[in-house]
């Protein structure tokens, strides 16, 4: 007797099909005959020889078959997508096969600017106890459905265990000739052979937008978030809704300055300007073109919703063409506002209200409250020199004074003040100078600095113009 490998045959087909729903079909239907180009057409039944003539019932117009087609392409997939499809396992061998055991793992890779760490999910996918016996050319189908929440490149391994009568035969016959080698293809389960079978799927899950923010202090009361939002697929996508939530309380919606309509109807008029143009039917919802971007706003008024919060959640409802399935990609970016720290916020408690008057002294009152109650920070203020890409420039307000340049914030003092006096000798629009605050946390003599460029701008007028 001499050792020999033994290798079964895998007779049974391993395929997967994804379940998408039915697109309407770009052409027009194909089941008809089309009439000549030169043809004449009676121009009283012209609608119903057209449908004649394409083979459509003129009781019933519209079908599948003439206005939906399925595509057999497994298609992009995009992030926040349930991918649906059926798993197929077909008899292709001239006997009695048994589907035994079944495991189906994902596999998501690392992706660093996703960052998508790698995982193995085993889906919740079984077979019956008992197993499924198929006969020659028969086919079992089971669902698999998974929520796709991560943007990275994705593996579907398949290990299919089936069993027969046939391979123990084989099995024994080549058993009582040779010794048979162990192999990775085949186990032996008391007097029955299994026989493993392995399929494997790869696929990209894809961002369908490209977002970039940029945060806009406004007279450090308010704030404005500019978003701007890129198709980056392949096909026109429309957006159904867009709105804004802080992470920390999603039940609080912050909405757009402009609807998703406007920004719509905006869009289309830049589109078509023409002078004798009276209007332009436009959607409630926004459709971009592939590579095509959009800006939208928000604007936040409420302080804790920008000074304390760290991180913001853009949600955006979403439609494929001719999808009715609407889908929700979520955005998650930093609080990157210029007045956005660990430690402390800032607010202006007093400031002129209207224009200030040339030359006359006038008031600004900034109140910081400490973030974090039981600690002890100490903070200075300072006017920082003026540089040449400074916004203020040379436009900036004079400060004649500050009014304790040093405050402290701590389970006493959860809130401080500093008052500067100033005056502007310009007329127009003038800003403050930089200010530089440095911060001192407990008994650390090395403080933390942030300095800000034009915190509050002015209008100054001369006085007989009020």
């Amino acid at each position: 007797m001499y050792t020999q490998e033994f290798k079964p045959k895998k007779e049974v087909e391993i395929k997967f099909f994804r379940l998408t729903p039915p697109l309407l079909t770009t052409n027009p239907p194909l089941s008809g005959i089309y009439h000549d180009i030169n043809s004449i057409e009676d121009p009283e039944f012209a609608l119903t020889n057209k449908l004649s003539n394409f083979d459509i019932n003129l009781q019933s117009p519209s079908s599948n078959q003439n206005l939906f087609s399925l595509s057999p392409n497994f298609g992009r997939i995009f992030h926040k997508e349930n991918l649906e499809g059926l798993l197929t396992f077909k008899n292709k061998s001239e006997h009695e096969i048994t589907l035994k055991y079944l495991e189906v793992n994902m596999v998501i890779d690392e992706k660093q600017e996703t960052k998508t760490k790698r995982q193995k999910n085993t889906l919740d996918i079984k077979l019956p106890k008992e197993g499924v016996i198929l006969d020659k050319g028969e086919v079992y189908s089971i669902k698999l459905i998974s929520n796709l929440d991560f943007a990275s490149k994705c593996s579907i391994y398949i290990e299919l265990k089936v069993k027969s009568a046939t391979y123990d035969y084989q099995y024994n016959e080549a058993k009582q000739r040779n010794m048979i080698m162990d192999s990775k293809e085949f186990i032996i389960d008391g007097d029955s052979v299994e026989i493993i079978i392995t399929k494997k799927l790869t696929f990209d899950v894809l961002y369908p937008f490209k977002i970039s923010e940029k945060f806009h202090n406004y007279q450090v009361n308010t704030c404005f978030i500019e978003l701007k939002i890129a198709n980056i697929s392949i096909y026109p996508l429309t957006i159904t809704d867009l709105y804004l939530n802080p992470k920390s309380n999603i039940n609080t919606k912050l909405l757009l300055i402009d609807s998703i309509e406007e920004i719509s109807k905006n869009k289309s008029h830049n589109l078509f300007i023409i002078p004798t143009l009276q209007s332009i039917s436009t959607s409630k919802f926004l459709t971009l073109q592939p590579e095509e971007e959009i800006n939208c706003l928000f604007k936040i008024t409420d302080s804790s919703l920008f000074f304390k919060e760290e991180k913001y959640l853009l949600n955006i409802n979403w439609l494929n063409l001719f999808d009715t399935s609407e889908k929700k990609y979520i955005y998650e970016f930093s609080n990157t506002l210029n007045t956005y720290n660990n430690y402390y916020k800032i607010l202006v408690l007093e400031k002129p209200q209207k224009n200030i008057i040339l030359n006359e002294i006038f008031k600004i009152v900034l109140k910081l409250e400490t973030k974090n109650i039981n600690k002890k920070y100490i903070i200075s203020l300072s006017q920082e020199t003026l540089r040449d890409n400074d916004k203020s420039n040379d436009r900036e307000i004079e400060i004649i004074d500050i009014k304790e340049k040093k405050i402290q914030l701590n389970k006493n003092f959860p809130e401080n003040n500093f008052i500067l006096t100033c005056k502007s000798d310009v007329l127009g629009n003038v800003y403050l100078p930089r200010l530089k605050f440095l911060l001192y946390e407990d008994n650390n003599t090395n403080p933390t600095g942030s300095v800000f460029d034009a915190l509050l701008s002015f209008n100054c007028i001369q006085k007989n113009e009020d």
